[in-house]
């Protein structure tokens, strides 16, 4: 059945579906993720964002989509978490250039996709870090933000990709169509059954 399924469009579900779990999740569990002085935030949302570069899918969905994609779910983010338009509107889609970037190094397994979901996490904190700094909503210094906040996100989060980045390598394997740009449509081959002249003495 899922081979009937775009991989844009289950892309899309999936990042949609992953920022209101990040929302869900963070309110669920405030008491236990956000305890003074740590504070460890989920976001499934770049991690669902990155899946077509982590699961090498990332040609049968296009940069334009995966771009789209990624500036959507920042709009998306912003609005309902952040309440200023542009911190992930912008950082998503530069988390998706940094992962590509990165992935072009390494094959395709969940080891060196781990690897370069880390670098690409490292990178967004950072940035989330200086951005809030830029409109004085950052309170915390740089040391404080590595040891308080940046190293249990990527905790939590790294959990969160031990566990999910098999079932997200699986239905995007599952919803990618054939590279019929591959097949030989030489013209042998459409004449390799039996000869015209030798059919047409059959009628």
């Amino acid at each position: 059945m899922l081979k009937y399924i775009r991989t844009t469009w289950l892309h899309a579900i999936l990042v949609i579906l992953a920022i209101f779990l990040d929302g869900g999740l963070a309110q669920q569990f405030s008491g236990v993720l956000f305890k003074m002085p740590m504070s460890a935030s989920p976001y499934l949302s770049i991690l669902a964002i990155l899946m077509p570069i982590l699961s090498g899918t990332d040609s049968q969905i296009g940069n334009r989509w995966l771009y789209g994609t990624a500036v959507l779910g920042g709009v998306l983010f912003d609005t309902f978490y952040v309440g200023i338009i542009g911190i992930a509107t912008v950082g998503f889609p530069l988390v998706v250039w940094v992962a590509g970037v990165i992935q072009r190094y390494f094959q395709t397994s969940m080891s060196w996709s781990m690897l370069t979901w880390f670098l690409s996490m490292c990178i967004f904190l950072i940035y989330d870090y200086f951005a809030f700094g830029l409109i004085n909503l950052a309170n915390m210094n740089l040391f404080g933000f590595i040891v308080f906040h940046l190293f249990p996100t990527i905790v939590l989060n790294l959990i969160f990709f031990i566990v999910l980045y098999t079932p997200f390598t699986y239905l995007y394997q599952m919803t990618k169509q054939p590279d019929i740009s591959s097949y030989n449509t030489d013209q042998r081959d459409f004449n390799s059954g039996i000869p015209l002249r030798t059919r047409s003495r059959n009628y």
